[in-house]
């Protein structure tokens, strides 16, 4: 197998090929598939125009959203916990997790668009940082339960999970990774926070935005 040089080592090819995978298997658009075969709802076209959980469970209700869910946490976790059996260092395993991550906010199947990655992150951390994650996650429930506002409660976890993790992981590098994680994740929702300022986010609600949405035909 070749080998490609990198800084003052080698990357081979299988790991190379390794981060390809991550990246087209976080870049399957689950909410976008849910929403086509079960309702024939495009959401890219209706609400916010995003494949992710709020969005699916907004334009085509509670089952596709679930399974929005569901999916997209898999595809984090799942995906990296059988992508970790072909790396070798922790580098190479964190570098996975955040393709995978990329992969699903910037599809190659949908021209760069994507979701905002919080269910996904969440299945990513899921494997590397259980405790923390889950921790977060509360606090994500707590939000959302008190608000009914899901980027609200996103953005709460994004602060607090880099926050908790040295808690959890001593590792420098992974420190590093979950602050760059927890940055992305906010930059991900500026136009929730510019809404959130102004007090026009809207609350969660089940399949409401379905009448403003184009049908497939």
């Amino acid at each position: 197998m070749g080998r490609f040089y990198f800084m003052k080592g080698t990357i081979s090819m299988t790991i190379v090929l390794i981060f390809i995978l991550a990246y087209l298997i976080g870049s399957i658009p689950f909410g976008l598939l849910f929403a086509r075969l079960i309702k024939g709802i495009d959401l890219l076209r209706c609400g916010s125009g995003n494949i992710g959980t709020t969005n699916a469970f907004r334009c085509a209700g509670p089952v596709v959203g679930t399974l929005t869910l569901v999916f997209d946490v898999l595809k984090g976790l799942a995906g990296l916990s059988i992508l970790a059996l072909f790396v070798h260092t922790p580098w190479e395993l964190y570098v996975t997790g955040l393709l995978i991550v990329i992969g699903h906010t910037r599809s190659v199947f949908l021209k760069g668009r994507g979701g905002k990655a919080i269910a996904t992150s969440f299945g990513v951390l899921l494997y590397l940082n259980p405790l923390a994650i889950l921790l977060a996650a509360f606090l994500f429930a707590i939000v959302v339960a008190a608000t009914r506002i899901v980027s609200l409660g996103s953005i709460t976890a994004a602060i607090a999970y880099p926050l908790l993790t040295p808690f959890f992981r001593t590792d420098p590098l992974f420190i590093l990774i979950s602050y760059a994680l927890g940055a992305y994740a906010i930059y991900l929702h500026q136009e929730n926070i510019r809404r959130l300022l102004r007090k026009e986010e809207p609350h969660l609600t089940f399949g409401h935005q379905v009448r403003k949405n184009k049908r497939l035909k």
